[in-house]
């Protein structure tokens, strides 16, 4: 497989449709008719001879080959942040991190990611099969029309006072939010069990009971020893079942939002990972449990290192402020702006004027038109959560509300560059 290839055509396609031509030179466009992350639900689920209704086409037969063929179990990883750049920067420099020895094995590929980049809107659409434009959560900060507030929309809190339980406080229901049913409720409902790994820390969050409606069994790890080994364990009580075990790791998105992407604290993060996923849970795992057990490896985004220069700081600019109802949304990579009431060619003037250099700008009829965040059929709080107008930084830029927030984050993800859009597939048999 020619692997090269395969990059090319991610970085260079471009669909007919309305707003394309606008986007710059550089982005990747997600690919969900079956070279994306979304796809993965309805792979997974036909592998193990089952379906998820309404979820988007599986992956393109040329990325799977004949690795599904005779599969009762599927492990799927999820590496937060794990992009194909970055891994692939590893892999040049060690020859001894297990990806070498599993892509011999199977394959390895680069597949896109969805729009926005994000862990809350893309793990919604690993979890669902569905688009984003279908499940609604779009981003990291979202106007909740339902709820008459801008929140946090992993923790679904105020932006001012994240992971803060507020809405669950003001009754909340996480598992009745999404308006799509889960992998997990489609599986059990076909005699599939599904087990999930995730940091205990994560196990009763919103986004997580959003995601894990229907799973059997929701493990929680304590470190990193812990979650291979439960992975493992995990395989061993259920033996003899058709099923689905998901594994979510947080490191590398947590490490290169402080440090950046490029850092060395990311490689040694990937390097860590590769020794323990081999010592922990490759070499020890029983062979019969690896007897037609697929594993599938990617991540939910990448991340991109931004420059300070590039970096608009809303607090300098009190006009485009007084044009708008709330503080830009969404992500400081693709920021969502509300604009006031006869306002609108005044703000989208004053975007390309002072920002035109750092974002492609779009409307929100444009970015729905567009198909970036998927076919529809389109959920009917989505025109309300993208904004009027949405900009989608061109290459290394992103903005932020103010001075203290320009060196919190040295690495970012949301948009459409290619750090943050290509992700990994590996897909391997574990009784090869």
């Amino acid at each position: 497989m020619d692997i090269k290839a395969l990059e090319d055509d991610l970085r260079a396609y471009r669909p007919g449709t309305p707003g394309a031509a606008a986007l710059h030179r550089a982005h990747v466009w997600p690919r969900y008719e079956g070279r994306c992350v979304a796809n993965l639900a309805a792979t997974m689920a036909g592998a193990l001879g089952a379906s998820v209704p309404g979820a988007l086409p599986s992956l393109a037969p040329d990325l799977t080959g004949d690795l599904l063929d005779g599969v009762q179990r599927v492990i799927l990883l999820v590496m937060d942040a794990l992009g194909w750049l970055q891994l692939r920067r590893v892999m040049t420099r060690y020859d001894d991190v297990v990806f070498h020895r599993l892509a011999e094995q199977g394959r390895l590929v680069p597949i896109t990611t969805t729009f926005l980049s994000t862990t809350d809107s893309v793990l919604s659409s690993i979890w669902t099969g569905r688009p984003p434009s279908q499940h609604g959560l779009l981003a990291f900060e979202l106007y909740l029309r339902e709820w008459m507030m801008a929140v946090e929309a992993i923790g679904f809190s105020s932006p001012f006072e994240p992971f803060s339980n507020t809405l669950l406080r003001w009754g909340f229901e996480p598992e009745q939010f999404l308006p799509v049913p889960s992998v997990g409720q489609a599986l059990s409902g076909q005699g599939i069990t599904t087990v999930t790994v995730t940091h205990k820390q994560f196990t009763t969050s919103p986004l997580s009971l959003m995601h894990h409606r229907g799973v059997t069994e929701v493990r929680g790890h304590n470190d990193a020893s812990d979650f291979w080994l439960q992975l493992r364990r995990a395989l061993h009580d259920h033996r003899g079942k058709r099923l689905l075990l998901a594994g979510y790791w947080s490191a590398v998105d947590t490490l290169g939002h402080k440090f950046g992407p490029e850092d060395e604290s990311g490689e040694m993060e990937v390097r860590a990972i590769s020794m323990l996923m081999d010592d922990i849970f490759l070499k020890r795992l029983d062979p019969a449990l690896g007897e037609k057990t697929l594993l599938l490896m990617t991540a939910d985004h990448g991340q991109i290192l931004t420059r300070r220069a590039v970096t608009p700081v809303m607090a300098e600019h009190p006009q485009l402020m007084d044009m708008l109802w709330m503080p830009p949304l969404g992500e400081g990579r693709v920021p969502f702006l509300y604009v006031r009431n006869g306002m609108y060619d005044a703000v989208w003037d004053y975007l390309h004027a002072h920002f035109g250099d750092i974002f492609v700008f779009m409307s929100r009829e444009q970015v729905l038109e567009s198909g970036l965040l998927g076919p529809g059929p389109l959920y009917a709080e989505v025109p309300f959560r993208v904004g009027d107008i949405v900009g989608i930084a061109r290459e290394d830029g992103s903005v932020v509300a103010d001075f203290k927030d320009l060196d919190r984050l040295a690495g970012r993800h949301g948009g459409l560059s290619p750090e943050e859009m290509l992700v990994p597939l590996l897909a391997v048999r574990l009784d090869a």
